[in-house]
C-alpha cells in the first residue's frame, strides 16, 4: 500500500498535493515529441519542486526518491513526479509480473512554458520497498500504456532499486514476480506449512499414547 505522506526537499521546493482517488486513466493513441503524462496514464501529482536555473533538488513521494543534480536545467523549471493507478498497469503487465510502483515526470520550463523532454544531466530515481528484490524489473511505459523492458538494467541492492534517467519521453513501472517464495510453501488449503507440521506431530504423539493405552489394557 502506498504511503499518503509526501515530502519534497531542495531549494524553493514545495510539498505537492495528492490528487483525488479514483481518477480515470487515459493513454494517448500515438507517441508525440512532447508528452504530458498527467493526461496519459499518470494523473496524480505525487510531489513537485520549483527549481531555479542551474540548481538541484530532492523530491520524495512515499517509497520513491528523485535526486536532481545541479546543472540539470539551464532555465527555472517546475518538476512534477506523477503516479498512476497501479490497477491500470496491472492489466498490461508482462506475464508473472506485478506492478510495485509506477511514475512519470512532467517538467515545465518556466520561461517558455514548454514541457522539457531531455535533461542536461541524468536524475537518479530510487525506490525502497519490501516488494523489491533481485528479480524486480524496470519497464518503460509508452504513452499508449505499452510495456517495454528498459535496455539499461536497474541497480538493485536488498530492497532498493535505482536507475538513472536522462529524459522524460516515457513513464516507468517497477515490477516484481507475481508469486512470492513464501506463498509457494503454503499448501493449497491455505493452512501455513508450519501449522501442518504441528498438526502432524500432534497426530503422531496422540497415536503413540493410544497404542500404549491399548497395550496396557490388553
Amino acid at each position: 500500500m502506498r504511503k499518503v505522506f509526501r515530502t519534497v526537499s531542495g531549494l524553493t521546493a514545495a510539498l505537492a498535493v495528492t490528487a483525488g482517488v479514483g481518477v480515470a486513466t487515459a493513454f494517448a493513441a500515438t507517441t508525440t515529441t512532447s508528452v504530458d503524462f498527467q493526461t496519459h496514464g499518470f494523473p496524480t501529482v505525487a510531489a513537485q519542486a520549483a527549481i531555479p536555473a542551474g540548481q538541484g533538488a530532492t523530491i520524495k513521494a512515499g517509497d520513491a526518491t528523485v535526486t536532481i543534480p545541479t546543472g540539470t536545467f539551464s532555465d527555472p523549471v517546475k518538476f512534477e513526479l506523477l503516479e498512476g493507478p497501479l490497477s491500470s498497469f496491472a492489466a498490461n503487465a508482462p506475464s508473472g509480473q506485478t506492478p510495485v510502483f509506477d511514475f512519470a515526470f512532467k517538467v515545465v520550463d518556466q520561461k517558455t512554458g514548454a514541457i522539457v523532454m531531455k535533461f542536461q544531466k541524468p536524475v537518479m530515481f530510487s525506490l525502497t520497498n519490501t516488494d523489491v528484490n533481485t528479480n524486480s524489473m524496470y519497464y518503460n511505459i509508452a504513452p499508449t500504456g505499452t510495456y517495454t523492458l528498459n535496455p539499461v538494467k536497474a541497480t538493485i541492492s536488498s530492497d532498493t532499486l535505482q536507475h538513472a534517467i536522462a529524459g522524460a519521453p516515457v513513464g516507468w513501472v517497477v515490477t516484481s514476480p507475481a508469486t512470492s517464495v513464501a506463498q509457494t510453501t503454503s499448501p493449497v488449503t491455505g493452512l501455513p506449512f508450519a501449522d501442518w507440521l504441528i498438526v502432524g506431530a500432534a497426530l503422531i504423539l496422540g497415536g503413540g499414547v493410544l497404542l500404549a493405552v491399548r497395550r496396557k489394557v490388553s
